[in-house]
Formats: structure tokens, C-alpha cells, sequence
């Protein structure tokens, strides 16, 4: 009798343990995949804002078009202060501020940067969202400061303007509908 609970005993425990292990690699590997898919969308906002420098197509263009004159940059991230560096020599729209939502120790040489939900926000004619997670939580937020529009939303309103085409080397499908949430137009 003793020796078959210590059998059972451990076999429970060598079931249990590789419920355990693979509970583990499963997390580990949903992680994983969302890391993946989140750079993969990086890269495909970044390839497609090279493929419009190359063209010759700026970023004020559109703002100019939808008559903003003023534009704050939510996320001061790679994305936030590429957006920054192509508008701060602009004579047709200003980035007024910048803001942030998770990188609160975020800071800039020229730029005043706000806390989401810790300051109050002034005012601008729209809130360009650099972020590429949470965009329609983020737009919610900011929509008491200016009107909230999607950086993939920028990029994919230049590419239709311009007719860049996959065959041009847009990619094709981009961007994604759900990627291009804030645009209420």
C-alpha cells in the first residue's frame, strides 16, 4: 500500500509539474508573440514613412489639409520624436507640447511634456498618437485637448493622396482597420 501511494504520489506530481511547465512556456510564448507582432507593426509604420520621404511627400501636408495649425504628440517615443524633428521646421503646423502616457521619466530639450492623466493638458487643433498599442483607449483620453488622429492614420492618408500603390512598394493591406481607430472622418 505504501508503495503504491508513493507511485501515485509521484506520478500527481510529475502531472502536476508539467501542467506547471507548460502553463509557463505558454505565457512565455503568447509574449513572445505579441512582442513580435508589436515590432512587425513598428516596421511597417517605419518602412512606410521612408517610402513617402522618398517620394518627396511631407508630413505637414496633411495637416495642413484637415487645418490644424497646431498638433501635440502623444508618445515621445522613436516614432513621437521623428514626427517632432519632421514638423519642428514647419511654417504651416507647430507642435505645441508632448505628452505621454506610460514613460512618465520621459523628457525633451525644446518640448514641454505632459503626464496623461496626472496634468492638465492645454490646447491644440490635434493630438497625434505615436503609440501603436492602445490607440483607441489614448484617444479617449485626449479628446478634451484637441482632436485625437492616429500617426499609422497620417502616414496611410499621405500614401492614399499621393497614390502610392503596393506596386510603388506600399505595403499592401496597410494599415491595419483597427490600427487606424482615432480617425473619425
Amino acid at each position: 500500500m505504501k508503495k503504491r501511494m508513493a507511485v501515485l504520489t509521484a506520478v500527481l506530481g510529475a502531472v502536476s509539474g508539467g501542467v506547471l511547465v507548460k502553463k509557463v512556456w505558454l505565457e512565455k510564448y503568447r509574449r513572445q508573440k505579441a512582442e513580435l507582432e508589436a515590432a512587425g507593426r513598428e516596421r511597417d509604420l517605419f518602412y512606410t514613412w521612408l517610402l513617402l520621404e522618398q517620394n518627396g511627400v511631407e508630413l505637414e501636408e496633411y495637416f495642413s489639409a484637415h487645418g490644424y495649425k497646431t498638433a501635440a504628440i502623444l508618445g515621445m517615443n522613436r516614432e513621437g520624436r521623428r514626427l517632432f524633428a519632421g514638423l519642428k521646421d514647419s511654417e504651416m503646423v507647430s507642435v505645441v507640447f508632448g505628452v505621454e502616457a506610460d514613460n512618465y521619466a520621459a523628457v525633451h530639450e525644446t518640448l514641454d511634456i505632459y503626464r496623461l492623466g496626472d496634468d492638465p493638458l492645454p490646447q491644440a487643433d490635434c493630438v497625434v498618437i505615436c503609440d501603436l498599442e492602445r490607440v483607441s483607449e489614448k484617444a479617449a483620453a485626449v479628446q478634451t485637448c484637441g482632436e485625437p488622429v492616429a500617426l499609422a492614420q497620417v502616414l496611410a492618408w499621405l500614401l492614399e493622396r499621393h497614390g502610392i500603390k503596393p506596386w510603388d512598394g506600399a505595403i499592401k493591406g496597410w494599415p491595419p482597420e483597427e490600427r487606424n481607430e482615432p480617425d473619425k472622418r
